[in-house]
């Protein structure tokens, strides 16, 4: 799998680690499968505010956005996250710019490979489990 990423913001990220992060996630989630590019983009709130009314009609900036293509194309999927956001967040979650950087991640790519928040009657308890969980095996404990 190859994972390009893009910085449209002057925070700094640490690239090498997202990428780590991202494909220890999709090897738990599909185990040997090759699957083609995910495309990661960092951004600020106005930027994801304007993607997301423009795909979603929502007209508000959100954390994250993730655009699933499906696991056999060449390109699987994109994630918009707003960094703007995510410092904002992590204040209010208790958490350090990367905790909440690393966990907002996780999320999106679990969207990337299919998992949504719909047809569960825990309002998709199912997705922050598997977040929960790949965050404290990969991230906390690396």
């Amino acid at each position: 799998m190859e994972i390009q990423i893009q910085n449209k913001t002057s925070k700094k990220i640490e690239e090498s680690r997202i990428s780590n992060i991202v494909e220890k996630v999709v090897k738990a989630e599909l185990g040997e499968r090759k699957i083609g590019m995910l495309n990661l983009l960092f951004t600020d709130d106005s930027e994801i505010r304007s993607i997301n009314k423009e795909f979603r009609h929502r007209d508000e900036p959100t954390d994250v956005l993730s655009f699933q293509y499906g696991l056999e194309e060449e390109i699987v999927g994109d994630i918009v996250i707003s960094l703007e956001r995510i410092s904002e967040q992590a204040g209010e979650f208790g958490n350090s710019f990367e905790e909440e950087l690393y966990y907002i991640l996780i999320h999106g790519v679990l969207h990337v490979l299919g998992h949504t928040h719909e047809g569960y009657d825990d309002e998709g308890e199912e997705i922050f489990s598997l977040q929960r969980n790949y965050y404290k095996r990969f991230v906390e404990e690396g």
